[in-house]
């Protein structure tokens, strides 16, 4: 196999996981390629044909617990978030309902959003007081910078990046989050600045999840032609579903792959229906769950929603006479 068509290769296969372009992808493969060995690089040649395991190679893992640890937290607030995108009109369960269109993978993640979903996301992030709880995530921090908004949690040495998110886009994504907070008579304000008590005291009860919800948000893109991804964490074990379609098989074998699966990854029993993965430490749950009926599609779409269901609700046109 000549050195640019194993470039190609590889570069196609990581972009079906992650969603890069080119100009994200290429480099990528080809800062790990060169100065390999001929011994090394053959083992890749040998991985790409089923005989021979280099994941964590061209698709690395989070490099600490707490970057994981924060990559779970946001593979679960995106998860939550993209059913917000499912209201947007004309409502649909079917059209694709996702928040991040690709997903860099480093030891700080980049992450690309898809169109309409920044307020979503912000609604689920943003941290805020109601009374004595806290809506949003815990200890979530934003900084913004002139063309992204870097994410951390000051209880964790850990950061992700929304790219792509300049003065403009942050204008949009606030009024969504506005407008849904006072539809739901919400009144609290944003948390910033230092750990407050009421979130010390949250996250003494809560623990924040982890495992290997964040091996899947660096490869997220293996879900998104579903109409959504729905995802359960319980600790450090994970459930995901979809609507029926990928194929959990389909879906279990990309991630078992040799190359951009996930590192230690092997099938393990589910007794919960579908299939099971396990690294020893952590385990990972995917089904399946019936579609929606497309019959319901048009009168879904011009369903008029009441004040505090979905951030794009717009005040009732009044008619003349």
């Amino acid at each position: 196999m000549s050195r640019s068509s194993l470039t190609e290769q590889l570069v196609d296969l990581r972009r079906g996981y992650t969603g890069e372009n080119l100009s994200q992808a290429v480099p990528a493969v080809k800062s790990v390629l060169h100065g390999l060995p001929d011994d090394r690089r053959q083992r890749v040649v040998d991985a790409l044909r089923g005989k021979a395991d280099v994941r964590g190679l061209f698709l690395p893992d989070a490099p600490t617990d707490d970057q994981r640890s924060l990559e779970c937290v946001l593979l679960q607030t995106a998860t939550d978030a993209a059913s917000h995108l499912q209201l947007r009109p004309p409502a649909s369960m079917l059209r694709p309902a996702h928040v991040f269109a690709a997903v860099q993978p480093g030891d700080t993640v980049r992450l690309h959003l898809a169109e309409h979903a920044l307020g979503p996301l912000l609604y689920e992030l943003l941290p805020r007081q109601e009374d004595r709880w806290v809506a949003g995530v815990p200890g979530l921090r934003v900084t913004r910078h002139p063309r992204s908004v870097e994410l951390r949690l000051l209880d964790l040495d850990a950061s992700a990046i929304l790219s792509g998110v300049d003065d403009a886009a942050w204008a949009v994504g606030m009024k969504y989050v506005h407008t849904l907070l006072k539809g739901r008579d919400l009144h609290g304000p944003f948390i910033e600045g230092p750990l407050t008590a009421v979130e010390e005291e949250h996250l003494e009860q809560h623990s924040r999840p982890n495992g290997l919800g964040s091996a899947v948000l660096r490869r997220y893109h293996l879900f998104t032609t579903a109409p959504w991804l729905r995802s359960l964490p319980r600790g450090d074990e994970w459930w995901l579903e979809w609507p029926r379609g990928l194929g959990v098989t389909t879906v279990a074998d990309r991630l078992l792959h040799p190359v951009f699966g996930v590192p230690g990854a092997t099938e393990v029993p589910s007794a919960t229906g579908g299939l099971g993965l396990g690294t020893g430490w952590y385990d990972l749950y995917l089904r399946e769950v019936e579609p929606p009926d497309p019959a319901g599609e048009e009168a879904l779409g011009r369903f008029e929603w009441p004040e505090g269901v979905t951030g794009w609700w717009e005040p009732p046109q009044k008619t003349t006479t």
